[in-house]
């Protein structure tokens, strides 16, 4: 699995995305001037990560083809203070459905419209998901 971001990305979307490779077991490739067509034949299934406008854009790609996206409104960064959890932690039963097929995905108990996952260097990123069902 591959992580990328826009072509020229804030630095805290890079690290953000940096951290979600980490927690799922990926690789995060710069995007530069790259066009997506180069990233997303790298792998199989390929993560890229926007900003748009006033929110975050998670877009799962799989052979080359966009097939899901995870719209977060906002996110907010905590110290994690117990252990490494791998994968990505969604609450809500939909959102977790329609990623299960693409990522290191689980069901925890943080919320409908919230995901977590954990970074490196103790970082755990808090996710409020846009439109969650």
């Amino acid at each position: 699995m591959e992580v990328t971001t826009s072509r020229k990305p804030a630095p805290f979307l890079r690290t953000f995305s940096k951290d979600l490779a980490f927690a799922l077991g990926g690789h995060y490739t710069p995007r530069g001037k790259s066009g997506l067509g180069e990233i997303t034949g790298i792998d199989s299934v390929v993560l890229v990560v926007s900003k748009q406008k006033h929110s975050y854009l998670i877009e799962i790609f799989e052979e080359g083809e966009p097939v899901e996206g995870i719209p977060v409104s906002n996110f907010q960064v905590v110290e994690r203070e117990d252990e490494i959890v791998r994968g990505f932690q969604v609450g809500n039963q939909t959102v977790y459905d329609n990623l299960k097929q693409y990522l290191n995905v689980s069901k925890a108990e943080c919320g409908d419209s919230t995901a977590v996952f954990d970074g490196a260097q103790r970082r755990r990123y808090v996710l409020t998901l846009k439109n969650a069902v």
